[in-house]
């Protein structure tokens, strides 16, 4: 992938260096995930916030350049980020753990939000970090929460959840129901996921753990 130098089309987006970063082990996985799946050499990889007002969690994927996108050089690819999430990881650093899984990806950003700013959404997010994904991603399936209001929560499914024939018995019956029980002034969740697409074709990850590679 080819090195570009920092486009900073997006408005008030000026640094002295990279405000995101990769560790040289990040790059290097990056790398080997770009040869592995034959990407083009004009291709970077995308990072985004994809929603959360007490953790925020990001996307990657490798993509092609947008409008104002912000581009910052890495160790042999670019890194491509819009003006709204490039604002949100100011100063994030990503680097490879190796578990016993097979290892992972690992933000640390600086920028997280107060999760006593929102006491229920963090608590709908507590329930999915240790009672709903630990079971999913068995399934190599992943559950974002979005959003909570007036009662509803708004969640994501990824990876082996997005596509699944299964996804509604999931939702309904297991994500659901045991939400309920535990928080009740939930009172339904809602997919937002666009299952038509297929799986899910970008790796998630928050602060300070790390996603299955």
């Amino acid at each position: 992938m080819g090195q570009q130098e920092v486009n900073l089309a997006a408005e008030d987006t000026a640094v002295d260096t990279n405000p995101i970063t990769f560790t040289t082990g990040a790059a290097m996985k990056v790398l080997e995930f770009a040869e592995s799946t034959e990407q083009p050499n004009d291709i970077g990889l995308r990072v985004y916030v994809q929603g959360g007002r007490t953790s925020y969690e990001c996307g990657f994927r490798f993509d092609e350049p947008r409008e104002n996108d912000v581009i910052l050089p890495q160790e042999g690819f670019d890194l491509l980020v819009d003006g709204f999430s490039f604002h949100l990881l100011r100063g994030a650093s990503v680097d490879f753990v190796d578990s016993v899984s097979g290892g992972g990806f690992s933000v640390d950003n600086p920028n997280e939000p107060d999760p006593s700013s929102d006491p229920l959404f963090a608590r709908v997010q507590q329930f999915i970090n240790e009672q709903v994904n630990p079971g999913v991603q068995t399934h190599g399936g992943h559950v974002t929460l979005l959003e909570v209001k007036e009662g509803i929560a708004y969640v994501e499914l990824g990876g082996g959840c997005q596509g699944c024939g299964m996804v509604d018995v999931t939702l309904k019956h297991g994500i659901e129901r045991m939400l309920k029980e535990q928080i009740p002034e939930i009172e339904s969740v809602y997919d937002t996921t666009d299952h038509a697409s297929g799986q899910n074709p970008y790796f998630t990850q928050g602060k300070g753990g790390s996603f299955n590679v």
